[in-house]
C-alpha cells in the first residue's frame, strides 16, 4: 500500500530545532507519510553547519534569509512554493515550519485543493485549528540553549513631545503685537 506523499517547508529561522532533532522529525513522519521533498528557508550555510550534509545528501532545497521576513514574520517564499505545491496537485500532505505570521490564505488554499496540512512546532498556535493536524516537536530537538518562541507582549510606549523650534520673533510682528494689546496708551493714561 502507497503511503501519502509529503512535501516539508521548514523556516528554520523560526523554529531553531538541531539537524539530528529535524532527521528525527522526518523519521518519525516516514511511518505514516513517503517524505519526498523539503525545503529550508531562511538557511545559512555557516550558521547551519549542522544541515549541510543533511542537505547535499538527500538534494533538499534551500532558501537564504529574506529581508521581508522581519516585517511579515513569515518568509514569503514559503507562501509561494506551498501554492505552486497547490497548483501541482501531486502531493498528499504539506508539513509547515513557519513563522508567526497569518499563514491562514496558504493553509486553506491547499486545503481547497485536497491536500492536507500539519503543523510542526513545539506548541500549537493560534492557527492550530486550521491545519489538518498537529506535530508536535520535542524541545529536546531545539539547539542548547534555545527555547520555544513565545508571544512578546508589546510594550506602549508614550510618544515624543512635540517641541516647536525657538525661533526670534520678528521685529514688525513683535511692534504689531505692542500696539494691537494697547498696553502702552492705557499705561499713559492711567494714573
Amino acid at each position: 500500500m502507497n503511503k501519502p506523499k509529503m512535501i516539508i517547508l521548514a523556516d528554520i529561522g523560526s523554529l531553531k530545532v538541531t539537524c539530528v532533532g529535524f532527521q528525527q522529525i522526518v523519521k518519525n513522519l516516514e511511518a505514516k507519510f513517503e517524505v519526498v521533498s523539503c525545503k529550508f528557508y531562511s538557511y545559512v550555510a555557516k550558521r547551519n553547519r549542522d544541515y549541510n550534509e543533511y542537505i547535499a545528501a538527500n538534494g533538499f532545497e534551500t532558501s537564504l534569509p529574506s529581508a521581508s521576513r522581519r516585517r511579515n514574520k513569515l518568509d514569503c517564499r514559503q507562501v509561494i512554493d506551498a501554492a505552486d505545491i497547490a497548483a501541482m496537485g501531486n502531493i498528499d500532505a504539506v508539513g509547515l515550519i513557519t513563522g508567526e505570521g497569518d499563514i491562514l490564505p496558504v493553509i486553506n488554499l491547499l486545503k481547497s485543493k485536497g491536500i492536507d496540512v500539519y503543523d510542526i512546532n513545539v506548541d500549537e498556535n493560534k492557527y492550530s485549528y486550521a491545519y489538518t493536524g498537529f506535530i508536535a516537536v520535542p524541545t529536546s530537538a531545539l539547539r542548547e540553549g534555545y527555547t520555544a518562541p513565545t508571544t512578546k507582549a508589546k510594550v506602549k510606549r508614550a510618544p515624543k513631545p512635540v517641541v516647536a523650534p525657538a525661533r526670534p520673533e520678528n521685529q514688525y510682528v513683535a511692534d504689531a503685537k505692542r500696539v494691537i494689546s494697547g498696553n502702552e496708551i492705557f499705561n499713559k493714561y492711567r494714573r
